[in-house]
């Protein structure tokens, strides 16, 4: 039971830097590609840091060390993790001259595939039923139409 919340703990942490990384590709409004990369690498390993540093003092600073440290790091991961799909699209966008605002649609499209890859992998070990499955493919998609409201609002 104890693997189990674990996973759980960690899969909720991706679909935390999923959404936020979602909001980061959904605001974006400027033309330059390695701008918005960097912003993406930024804003995760800012998200990634403060995690650490939540844990790190809700745990109390007396008792820490360093092993401490890097086991809150790695446990904190998916919050950078997930970063990866909508950077590595941006950086190949921004490389090969596309243009920013469907590259930036792009990896947001990426990042709320990655957001659904990151709940299956919650659902999974319970062997979730057919209703969760339906439950969680139809927040998904309310999610979705609202950020394609968002994004179309926006630009």
């Amino acid at each position: 039971m104890a693997g189990r919340t674990l996973t759980r703990r960690i899969t909720a942490e991706g679909i935390y830097g999923c959404l936020a990384i979602a909001v980061v590709c959904l605001a974006w409004e400027e033309d330059n590609l390695g701008a918005l990369a960097a912003e993406i690498l930024v804003y995760a390993v800012a998200l990634w840091l403060f995690h650490i540093y939540a844990r790190v003092v809700y745990a109390g600073w007396r008792d820490r060390t360093l092993a401490d440290m890097l086991r809150w790091a790695r446990h904190e991961w998916p919050h950078l993790e997930a970063a990866l799909p909508a950077l590595a699209i941006v950086l190949a966008g921004w490389a090969a001259g596309w243009d920013p605002v469907g590259t930036s649609d792009l990896a947001l499209a990426l990042t709320l595939l990655n957001l659904l890859t990151w709940q299956v992998a919650l659902l999974r070990p319970g062997r979730p039923s057919t209703a969760a499955l339906i439950g969680t493919l139809a927040v998904d998609l309310t999610a979705l139409a609202a950020l394609i409201a968002l994004r179309l609002w926006i630009k």
